[in-house]
């Protein structure tokens, strides 16, 4: 059988829907943020083989992520410093909380300087597999620190910030520093649970999340519609965008590796379709959909 290309389309792209649509059965929307104009590199690594499976592919992210403004970066820096001197002794772990933000440390060189001053003393720990291998490669990029992504601490059930959270206190060393890492809009559910608990914490929130519509979806068949939800962030504005497009939330199924964030899906969408990956990559998404 002759193998159809996928076809990438995203926010800040024209959208040609005779040209990007190709009759497949199966769409999946690929929700993962982006930087500027820059479509998310698993909206990329998925466009490149969705042909191979026979699945279309529309780029659509939810939020655009920026650096806050240089006062809260600043401030970011200043209370690091505050807490920690660079010739202190005491354990650091840098807490990535949320999936999307590995990749903003490229976008923070004082703050990648800070870390790499302290490297001697750095652990690391995330919210599962995916996001673990993200800030061990951006890590050896900036030549913050060289660690294997296996060595990060994680959940078991991946998404699970309470167990992430009772993980870190077991391990917990005398005086150890929690940098947690996560948008400055968030509520900071991780970092007030740690300090809750009498852990030391410094909330690393220095870039934002911007909304953004879902794209149109005009023309595509809702019961071959895939939606990619990441985290519990993407699930609301997903369900709206859908909604306000005449879509029923119901009828598309989701996907994702979060069971957390397959619990909120059903909490919106009491009806909702949640099928649960083991992994975010493309292959693992792309043939798990071919195959339903």
């Amino acid at each position: 059988m002759t193998q159809k290309p996928a076809f990438l389309a995203g926010v800040n792209q024209p959208i040609n829907r005779e040209d990007r649509m190709l009759d497949l059965d199966e769409t999946l929307v690929v929700t993962a943020p982006n930087w500027g104009s820059r479509s998310s590199l698993l909206a990329v690594d998925c466009s490149r083989i969705a042909g191979e499976y026979h699945v279309n592919l529309i780029d659509s992210p939810l939020f655009q992520m920026e650096m806050a403004n240089d006062a809260i970066q600043r401030r970011v820096l200043r209370e690091l410093a505050d807490w920690d001197a660079v010739k202190d002794k005491t354990a650091l772990t840098l807490v990535v909380a949320n999936q999307d933000a590995p990749d903003t440390l490229e976008y923070f060189d004082q703050l990648c300087l800070a870390l790499r001053l302290r490297a001697d003393r750095l652990k690391f720990a995330a919210l599962d597999a995916e996001t673990a291998t993200g800030l061990s490669e951006v890590c050896h990029i900036k030549n913050i620190s060289k660690f294997h992504f296996k060595s990060v601490a994680v959940p078991k059930i991946a998404g699970s910030m309470d167990e992430l959270m009772n993980q870190l206190m077991r391990h917990e060393e005398e005086k150890e520093l929690f940098l947690v890492l996560e948008p400055a809009e968030s509520q900071g559910y991780l970092a007030k649970k740690l300090i809750a608990n009498g852990l030391r914490v410094i909330r690393l929130g220095y870039y934002m999340m911007r909304p953004v519509p879902l794209v149109s979806l005009k023309g595509i068949d809702p019961n071959g519609l895939w939606m990619l939800a990441m985290d519990v962030e993407s699930v609301k504005p997903a369900v709206t965008g859908l909604q306000r497009q005449g879509i029923n939330p119901a009828v598309v199924k989701w996907i994702g590796n979060r069971p957390s964030v397959g619990a909120l899906v059903r909490y919106e969408v009491p009806d909702a379709v949640w099928v649960n990956v083991a992994s975010l990559k493309p292959s693992a998404l792309l043939e798990t959909i071919s195959k339903y």
